[in-house]
C-alpha cells in the first residue's frame, strides 16, 4: 500500500513542477516578444552629425604609408642610449623603496655583488609598449586645426606641462595619457593646490583630473632637490580628491641626455625644450610618432601664430626652436616622425563634417532628447 502513494506522490510532484516549467517559460518568452516588438524611439542620427567614414583606418593606413621602420629603429637605437621610461617615468609611489635599495647614480641595487651589479627592479614604470603615439606640443600653431580627433585616434597622447585641453579638445584633442613637466611648471602647480584662492585651487584640480588614468610626471633632478617636496603636494591633493591621476618621478634629469642631439642630428642644445625631450623619450616606447604644436614662428599663411595655444605669453628665450624646427622637419622627411603643421588632413576635406569627438557628443546629446 506505501509503494503506491509513494509513486502517487512522485508523479504528482512532477507534474507540478512540469506546469511551473511551462508557465514560466510562457511568461519569459511574452516578454521576449515584449522586448523585440515594443516601439523605439526613433534614434537615427543625421547626416551632419555623422563622423566621417572610417577615420581611423584611413587616417593610420595615411600615416603607415609615411613612415620608414628602418630609420625610426636607428633612431630608437640612439635615444635607446639616452632615455628609458624605466628611469625617467618612475610611480612616485615606489620613491622611498628606490632610495632605500637602489643607487640612484648608476641604478644598481645597493646590496648586489660588485662584481655582478643588479639593475634597480624593485620600481616600476606606468608606461608600456606603444604602435602609436601623439606628441602634443602647445603651439598656437592648433588653434582652428581641426586636428582634435586625429590627436585622440592615437593609441597614447603624450603632452608637455599640463595645458588645458577640455576648452580646445576640436584643435587639440580630448586625451591626455603622460603629462611632462618641467620646475616651473612644477612650482605653479604645487603653489595653485595650496593657495588660499578657492578657485585657484579647483581650477588645478580639474586640470589634474581632466583625463582618465594620466600619468603626471616630472623631467628635471628630481632626488634631492625640492621637486620631491612638490610632487607630494600633487600627489596628496590627487588622492585626497579620488582623483585617478598617477603621478611618476626620474631617477636622473632629462638635461643629461643633451648629447643625444650630437648623436641624432650633429646639433647639441645647451637646453633642449621639454617637448623635443618628450619626442625623445617616447621614441623609446613607441613605433609611430605624430608630432603636433610644434611651430616657432609668429606668422604661417599669412596669419599670426601665438606661442602657446591657451595664452599670450612671449615664446621662451632659453631654446633654440627654430633649430629644434629644422630637426622635426628632416625627421618628418626621413620617415621617422608625422610633422602636422596646419589644418589636419582628413578635417580640411569637408569641413562642414563634425569631428568624432563632437559627433559623439552631439549624438549623446540627442539620445537623451530623444528617450
Amino acid at each position: 500500500m506505501i509503494r503506491p502513494l509513494f509513486h502517487a506522490t512522485v508523479f504528482f510532484g512532477i507534474g507540478l513542477i512540469t506546469i511551473g516549467l511551462l508557465y514560466v517559460y510562457k511568461q519569459t518568452a511574452t516578454l521576449h516578444l515584449a522586448r523585440i516588438f515594443v516601439r523605439r524611439p526613433n534614434t537615427t542620427i543625421p547626416e551632419n552629425l555623422r563622423p566621417p567614414p572610417n577615420f581611423i583606418d584611413r587616417l593610420m593606413a595615411e600615416r603607415n604609408a609615411h613612415f620608414n621602420m628602418t630609420n625610426i629603429w636607428k633612431t630608437r637605437n640612439i635615444t635607446r642610449k639616452y632615455f628609458n621610461p624605466r628611469l625617467h617615468i618612475i610611480y612616485f609611489s615606489d620613491f622611498h623603496v628606490f632610495m632605500q635599495q637602489c643607487d640612484p647614480e648608476t641604478f644598481r641595487l645597493r646590496n648586489s655583488h660588485p662584481r655582478r651589479p643588479r639593475p634597480c627592479n624593485v620600481v616600476y614604470t606606468p608606461i608600456k609598449h606603444y604602435r602609436t603615439c601623439a606628441v602634443v606640443g602647445n603651439g598656437g600653431i592648433l588653434l582652428h586645426s581641426g586636428c582634435g580627433a586625429e590627436i585622440d585616434a592615437h593609441e597614447f597622447v603624450i603632452r608637455s606641462n599640463l595645458p588645458p585641453v577640455h576648452k580646445y579638445r576640436n584643435d587639440v584633442g580630448s586625451r591626455t595619457d603622460l603629462t611632462i613637466v618641467n620646475v616651473k611648471r612644477l612650482v605653479q602647480i604645487a603653489d595653485d593646490l595650496q593657495s588660499f584662492n578657492a578657485t585657484l585651487r579647483k581650477a588645478m584640480l580639474a586640470r589634474l583630473g581632466q583625463s582618465s588614468r594620466m600619468i603626471f610626471s616630472y623631467s628635471f633632478a628630481f632626488i634631492g632637490s625640492k621637486a620631491r617636496y612638490r610632487m607630494q603636494i600633487v600627489d596628496t591633493a590627487i588622492k585626497k580628491n579620488n582623483l585617478s591621476t598617477v603621478t611618476a618621478f626620474p631617477s636622473r634629469s632629462f638635461l643629461e641626455s643633451r648629447r643625444l642631439y650630437r648623436e641624432l642630428v650633429g646639433k647639441q642644445w645647451k637646453f633642449a625644450s621639454t617637448g623635443l625631450n618628450t619626442f625623445a623619450l617616447a621614441s623609446t616606447f613607441c613605433d609611430q610618432i605624430s608630432m603636433y604644436g610644434f611651430y616657432p614662428m609668429s606668422r604661417y599663411q599669412n596669419k599670426s601664430v601665438s606661442y602657446h595655444y591657451y595664452d599670450k605669453l612671449p615664446p621662451s628665450s632659453r631654446h633654440d626652436f627654430d633649430e629644434e624646427y629644422a630637426m622635426l622637419r628632416q625627421m618628418d622627411e626621413d620617415g621617422i616622425i608625422k610633422h602636422v603643421v596646419g589644418k589636419c588632413a582628413i578635417h580640411s576635406e569637408n569641413v562642414s563634417v563634425l569631428t568624432p569627438f563632437q559627433a559623439v557628443d552631439n549624438m549623446n546629446a540627442l539620445t537623451r532628447r530623444l528617450l
